[in-house]
């Protein structure tokens, strides 16, 4: 497969997306925040732990495979 060069940057986006909102629900559920805030704010900081996590994992496959 020559176009799965960042195929672990898409696969960590999108799990960071759904265990971020996941946990923004939680989070509301204890701190009685608003739950729009809360999901658009976990699913963010996940989509950011999931864009760093791909990234280096990807940086770290094409450096050994060169």
């Amino acid at each position: 497969m020559k176009n799965d060069k960042h195929k672990f940057l898409s696969v960590f986006l999108v799990v960071g997306f759904i265990i971020g909102a996941c946990i923004g629900m939680i989070i509301c559920n204890f701190l009685d925040l608003n739950i729009g805030f809360s999901i658009a704010l976990g699913a963010g900081f996940g989509m950011l732990l999931g864009i760093v996590v791909g990234s280096v994992i990807d940086y770290e496959r094409q450096n050994k495979e060169r």
